[in-house]
């Protein structure tokens, strides 16, 4: 076992993500190096608001040229140190009560072969006293995160209760990363590999409710653009689908687009959607998730799974909604399909907190839009570290690049 804090544990994702076959070029082909920059990615601690591109004279709603929208990205496991002092704070505490996501003790592990190479697509399970607490997938790199307590609000965990099953073999002695410790601590196997085929599944689950313009606007103008993107770095077949959702009363609450190799078709039923009903405050967040686990048909056999979730507001608090968003975040993680929120105007904190919640269980990262671009209402500064302003569309096209190689 090894720790790494924040810093380093994205450096050595990247490491091995460079080292990965699949891709034909590096972010450097993105973004120019600089001190501090692990092969172009941005590094953890730098910002830089210098975004062209902004809005021309007369664009209105979701009207707008391709490339404006500008975005962060921030990884809570990536900066554990960070997250486990917002933990501290008495308001966080409370969301995560208010919404019963307690992401706080987690065994990470990390998957290789004999001959050092990241073994993806491999499934491990979390155990305490032999009973399934946690499932999850290796992601490309290698890396899975299994949690304990997710949803009981308890901080402490006794590692001896627990164990893990890899590939039929059961280990003991496991290291848990909790709100006590600073670094990440990372538990290394060794195990056999696996065959997987060179390609990525990518779903879109938008919320298509009135205040959801310029959002699906970004998607209608810049879908091939970051497709584009994508292919000229990364071999990889993509598939693309989505799932739109409303809430109950509107016209409807889900509808979907199967995953296919065609980017035309995906982008033909994008193009017929609008942003139309809703009305208070609260969405269907919980019919989308499970509509994008029981009717997206995703490929187990794929490096790569994951879903952008679009969206401006969190599901209904009611028990058996929350139950529910609980049970289909489990079920993302099981599949190794990771979610990665794009929080856009209109969330509160408690709503970033429960995406971020939703990110870290499934082993994602967190994307929040932001007002550089000028496009849309006001977004709420997230409550994370320094970090790199992009635009939206280069940062989706880095992320799919990133897990497909």
């Amino acid at each position: 076992m090894k720790k790494i804090n924040g810093i380093s544990l994205l450096a050595a994702g990247v490491v091995l993500l460079a080292s990965l076959a699949g891709c034909s070029k590096g972010f450097m082909d993105f973004y120019p190096v600089k001190d501090g920059d692990i092969a172009g990615m941005p590094a953890p601690g730098e910002y830089s608001a210098d975004v062209s591109g902004g809005p021309s004279e007369g664009q209105q709603g979701g009207n707008y040229a391709s490339g404006v929208v500008t975005a962060g990205e921030w990884n809570d496991i990536a900066n554990w140190d960070f997250w486990s002092k917002l933990l501290n704070n008495q308001d966080w505490a409370g969301y995560g009560s208010f919404y019963s996501f307690f992401p706080r003790n987690f065994v990470y592990v990390e998957l290789k072969d004999s001959f050092g190479d990241p073994v993806c697509g491999m499934k491990v399970k979390l155990q305490k006293n032999g009973q399934d607490v946690w499932s999850a997938m290796s992601d490309n790199t290698g890396h899975a995160a299994l949690w304990a307590n997710l949803t009981d609000d308890s901080f402490k965990v006794n590692p001896d209760d627990y164990s893990l099953t890899i590939n039929g073999t059961t280990y003991k002695d496991l290291q848990f990363t909790t709100p006590n410790t600073a670094e990440v601590a990372v538990n290394e196997y060794t195990v056999a590999p696996l065959k997987v085929l060179n390609a990525i599944d990518v779903a879109f689950i938008v919320d298509a409710t009135g205040s959801m313009g310029d959002e699906i606007g970004f998607l209608k103008e810049d879908l091939k653009a970051i497709l584009e993107l994508v292919g000229q770095q990364c071999t990889a077949q993509v598939r693309t689908g989505t799932v739109f959702y409303r809430d109950e009363g509107d016209e409807y609450i889900t509808k979907f687009s199967q995953f296919t190799n065609d980017v035309n078709e995906t982008s033909k039923f994008i193009g017929k959607q609008s942003a139309e009903g809703g009305g208070d405050w609260e969405e269907a967040v919980h019919k989308a998730l499970e509509t994008g686990i029981q009717s997206l048909q995703w490929d187990t056999h794929v490096k790569s799974r994951v879903a952008f979730m679009l969206l401006d507001a969190p599901p209904h608090h009611e028990d058996a909604i929350i139950a529910s968003c609980q049970k289909s975040i489990a079920k993302y993680a099981e599949m190794g399909i990771k979610i990665i929120p794009v929080s856009a105007s209109g969330i509160d904190k408690g709503t970033e907190y429960l995406l971020r919640s939703f990110a870290m269980a499934t082993n994602g990262t967190y994307v929040f839009i932001t007002n550089h671009s000028g496009v849309g209402e006001e977004h709420i500064e997230a409550t994370v570290g320094e970090y790199q302003v992009e635009k939206l569309r280069d940062l989706i096209a880095r992320l799919i690049i990133a897990y497909a190689k």
